[in-house]
């Protein structure tokens, strides 16, 4: 029997550092706000690449005029709702945030929407985005129009109610909040002496 001694060495991969998002922080939307003045449920269609969570919904706002109270919502493909959250503390401008109360699970490769609900309409829109090319940010990649039918997904209506319907192949500036895992989220801990 040869015994020889032997070593290893390992190195591991880390996920992206999260959270992660689709679109990034400065965005310039075709239209800031759009005259249209309907209640309306205005969407995307995304898939992560790793499993995770979603810890909420966030969408760009182009101006003071889109007032109302915004829900978020993450939803199943067949258009189960999945969580849904309340928007707080709006700014007059900007990427406006809601946070689900617990985070939800997603599975890597799976068609996801997210969504929020303009109760007046005035939602940040470009038409055409998603007609050639999807977008890929990380472990997030939001969907080329027709790859799991139409990108950029909306419902009229006076209450929040699954997108599924689609114009232009449009964008609406909707993004996931994504995270690898809790961690991702939570301050470090220190430990007194």
């Amino acid at each position: 029997a040869l015994a020889a001694d032997l070593s290893w060495n390992f190195t591991t991969a880390t996920g992206p550092a999260c959270p992660c998002f689709v679109f990034p922080s400065v965005v310039t939307p075709g239209i800031a706000s759009d005259p249209d003045t309907n209640a309306v449920e205005l969407g995307m269609k995304f898939r992560p690449a790793v499993s995770g969570l979603i810890t909420g919904v966030r969408f760009w706002k182009g101006s003071s005029t889109m007032t109302g109270t915004k829900s978020v919502s993450l939803w199943s493909t067949p258009g189960a709702r999945l969580a849904t959250a309340t928007v707080t503390g709006e700014t007059a401008s900007g990427w406006q945030t809601g946070t689900f109360s617990s985070p939800v699970a997603v599975t890597a490769n799976t068609v996801y929407v997210v969504s929020y609900f303009a109760p007046q309409g005035r939602y940040a829109a470009t038409s055409a985005f998603f007609t050639t090319t999807g977008v890929t940010n990380g472990p997030l990649y939001a969907l080329r129009d027709g790859e799991s039918g139409g990108n950029g997904v909306y419902a009229y209506g006076a209450t929040s109610s699954f997108p599924s319907q689609t114009f232009g192949a449009s964008n609406y500036w909707v993004d996931p909040v994504f995270v690898t895992s809790l961690v991702d989220t939570t301050p470090p801990t220190v430990a007194s002496v």
